[in-house]
């Protein structure tokens, strides 16, 4: 009987499953609330950050079934709760769409797109397995690959697409982002991902791993040509702590202050960097200690110790000091709620850059945390990214 009156099976079914509508919806508007705020400030903030761009139209879709569910208890049975369920599951669902339709607004204006429905179907981001691994260091003690992504079709002349990954020069592989180099391969560009030192217990790799990813990109221009790409038409990326070596790797290329034992290092036409850990100074002192992979320990494991000790080591992978006019164009992706490497790190280094005459640009992704786009492709980051930079190489005619 409407209005719940009755107490028969029906009733019972629907007042547990508005309970559930009430939990989903809750935790949808935690997450929303948590998502807002400084994701430096707690374990909660920095979660509700971090999942957003991976599960964001899933949300959507759990607050709007919430809102049927609420609706139907409230006609059928329990209408008290039917009523305080239909008002939690309205407000779950206009926040997520808030943020998903955010995320979305602002790929569309870095000259990107989202397709939240495709968002919904997640797949690996370590997959497929690429389609060569060449060396480039044969050292014994430090043997190097490159992870060799190829076009569908043959090609002399494609443009060349040199990866460097992130993990805080702690952990990481050339292939960990596998679906996103496949994903330009398949769109005509040849892709290379380079390895380099990871620091371990007493052996710092600050020193080392720069040399590492200049006799990558070395070897990358010195050997493009035999893969069908175009040396001179070569883009260099790279995240997190991949996004600070390719920085500094290519400003200081510009300047002529690279050398490497594995060939001439060239001047990549392009730089796009996301979340990079440009100001390990403000990397160290406020990013969110998440547990085992705490800044602290991050930078101190890479430098030998901490920065006050090691001024000349912390200047040396620090990518303000190497900026100049000669820089190359540059594109920096940022999440707006990066907690681990802190934005406000990161613009300050980008208004650096661009006051020193660098052409360079920022997409910013609002409720976004470190790593947005690498929990699953075709997550609506994923999707970001991967358009964003497509479109960004497009400006700079480096695409097929």
């Amino acid at each position: 009987m409407a209005g719940g009156c009755g107490r028969g099976i029906a009733w019972w079914v629907l007042l547990i499953v508005c309970l559930a509508a009430i939990a989903g919806s809750a935790v949808v508007l935690a997450l929303a609330l948590g998502a807002a705020l400084d994701p430096t400030s707690s374990y909660y903030a920095t979660m509700s950050s971090s999942l957003w761009t991976t599960f964001g139209p899933h949300f959507v879709v759990l607050a709007g079934v919430a809102g049927l569910v609420s609706i139907a208890a409230w006609r059928w049975g329990p209408v008290w709760l039917g009523r305080a369920a239909t008002t939690l599951s309205t407000a779950a669902t206009l926040a997520s769409v808030f943020i998903v339709g955010s995320i979305m607004v602002a790929a569309g204006s870095a000259g990107g797109s989202v397709n939240p429905v495709a968002g919904l179907f997640l797949g690996k981001i370590g997959d497929p397995q690429p389609d060569q691994v060449a060396t480039v260091s044969a050292e014994a003690d430090n043997p190097l690959t490159a992870a060799i992504y190829l076009p569908p079709t043959p090609t002399t002349s494609a443009p060349v697409y040199v990866y460097i990954h992130g993990g805080g020069f702690m952990i990481g592989t050339n292939t960990e982002t596998a679906a996103d180099l496949r994903w330009f391969a398949d769109r005509g560009w040849i892709v290379f991902s380079l390895e380099y030192r990871l620091f371990t217990a007493g052996n710092p790799t600050w020193d080392k791993a720069p040399v590492d990813v200049a006799c990558g990109l070395a070897w990358v221009h010195a050997n493009a040509a035999t893969y069908g790409g175009d040396p001179d038409r070569l883009a260099l990326l790279g995240d997190s702590a991949g996004g600070n070596l390719a920085v500094n790797l290519a400003y200081g290329a510009a300047q002529g202050a690279v050398q490497s034992t594995c060939g001439d290092v060239p001047v990549p036409k392009a730089v796009v960097v996301q979340y990079p850990a440009v100001n390990p100074v403000a990397t160290y002192e406020r990013g969110f200690p998440v547990p085992g992979f705490e800044p602290q320990m991050l930078m101190m494991g890479y430098l030998g110790g901490a920065p006050e000790e090691f001024p000349e080591r912390i200047s040396a992978i620090s990518s303000a000091t190497y900026i100049s006019d000669k820089a190359p164009s540059t594109l920096v992706i940022e999440p707006e709620k990066d907690g681990l490497v802190v934005s406000d790190g990161v613009y300050a280094f980008v208004e650096a850059a661009r006051a020193a005459g660098v052409d360079i640009e920022i997409a910013r992704i609002p409720f976004a945390n470190h790593v947005y786009n690498q929990i699953a492709a075709n997550s609506i980051g994923n999707q970001a990214r991967l358009t964003i930079t497509e479109h960004y190489l497009r400006t700079k005619s480096l695409a097929p």
